[in-house]
């Protein structure tokens, strides 16, 4: 099952990218490189999630790090590699798009990213939406 997530990229990592402290909220992605508007920052896979087991991510603590899709068999979609620890912004760097055939997340900046900078995607689905997102970011 595995190989069908990764296809041929057996060791997923991201050079041009680490986790760490964030002023943002936590931990968040950082580039270590810089990047172009446009330019694929990471593909990474997903796993889909049903109703009965997003119940479940309620009581855990992965409740703040997956994505929701418009596949109602399973509304819910795991990102993997870095792509669930982007913290969220308003005026966002970078954007994303889910692929429910591939079973994939692509995160793309949508400006110029200096090398250094924290990585951030907007929650609600476009680089520069205003609208609060629909759940609580400061647990």
């Amino acid at each position: 099952m595995l190989d069908n997530l990764f296809g041929q990229k057996r060791n997923y990592k991201a050079l041009h990218l680490e986790v760490r402290q964030s002023l943002i909220h936590g931990k968040g992605v950082f580039s270590k490189t810089a990047f172009k508007a446009g330019q694929l920052i990471e593909k990474a896979p997903v796993i889909l999630i049903d109703d009965e087991e997003k119940n479940l991510l309620r009581h855990s603590s992965l409740h703040y790090y997956y994505f929701l899709v418009n596949y109602p068999a399973k509304p819910i979609a795991m990102g993997l590699g870095y792509s669930a620890l982007y913290n969220h912004a308003a005026d966002a760097n970078a954007g994303y798009c889910i692929n429910l055939v591939n079973l994939s997340i692509s995160i793309k900046a949508c400006k110029k990213i200096a090398e250094g900078e924290e990585i951030t995607i907007n929650y609600n689905g476009r680089p520069n939406d205003p609208s609060p997102v629909y759940f609580s970011i400061n647990n």
